[in-house]
């Protein structure tokens, strides 16, 4: 059976496993990456690559550890942080990840465009003595992160329920009559909307031609002012 495995809030890997587990639960998995732990959110019946297996459920050893990785996740983020300042990086780093081997450490950070940064990855490595990879994350994915509240007032949609981020388009806003501008029917994360996605199945049907076959007048039926 294959299931989905969130292993950071940026990263879902699909694993094998030959025992069922329920929905979830914290796992650990082994890839030719090495070992890690992720929680179970969903199967997978789709043809999926799979990344690793599930070697078993986590035991309370397990838990011990990554609370103290999660302590060195805190200070590999600060050092970080601290590097992207003294080389003047446009970058905002958010989130640290160490494996649970400890094998590698994954970085995530947000910028307004593509950045080249082989010197602050050669020298992080050098600082944390490990395997180190550094991947940038859309705002969307940041928010989603971090949370916050939206112009109709509520807690933001991708935090709370939303697991999948669609693609948006000016075209559903089109569709439901929203003649505003862009920044109008954006987000926190700048882009647009992701609540026009919801009814845009409704207006698409809404709005496609139907066939309308009109009766034949019942022939049974006599007009009373004869």
């Amino acid at each position: 059976m294959k299931y989905n495995i969130e292993i950071t809030p940026f990263r879902v890997e699909t694993c094998n496993s030959d025992v069922q587990y329920p929905l979830g639960i914290l796992v650990v998995i082994e890839s030719k990456e090495g070992i890690d732990v992720g929680r179970i959110v969903s199967t997978d019946e789709d043809d999926a690559e799979v990344y690793g297996e599930i070697v078993r459920k986590v035991v309370p050893d397990d838990m011990e550890k990554r609370k103290e990785l999660k302590e060195y996740e805190e200070f590999c983020l600060i050092e970080l942080r601290r590097a992207v300042e003294e080389f003047k990086y446009a970058m905002k780093p958010v989130y640290a990840h160490c494996q649970f081997d400890e094998e590698r450490v994954i970085f995530y950070f947000t910028a307004q465009k593509r950045l080249e940064f082989r010197r602050l990855h050669r020298f992080i490595s050098q600082k944390l003595n490990k395997r180190v990879v550094i991947k940038q994350i859309g705002s969307r994915d940041y928010l989603k992160l971090f949370g916050g509240i939206g112009p109709c007032g509520r807690n933001l949609c991708c935090r709370t329920f939303l697991h999948e981020l669609k693609s948006i388009s000016l075209r559903m806003a089109r569709d439901q009559k929203l003649y505003v501008s862009p920044s109008k029917i954006s987000g926190l994360c700048g882009r647009l909307l992701c609540c026009l996605n919801f009814e845009e199945d409704f207006y698409t049907e809404f709005t496609r031609p139907h066939d309308v076959t009109l009766e034949e007048p019942d022939a049974s039926v006599v007009d009373s002012e004869e």
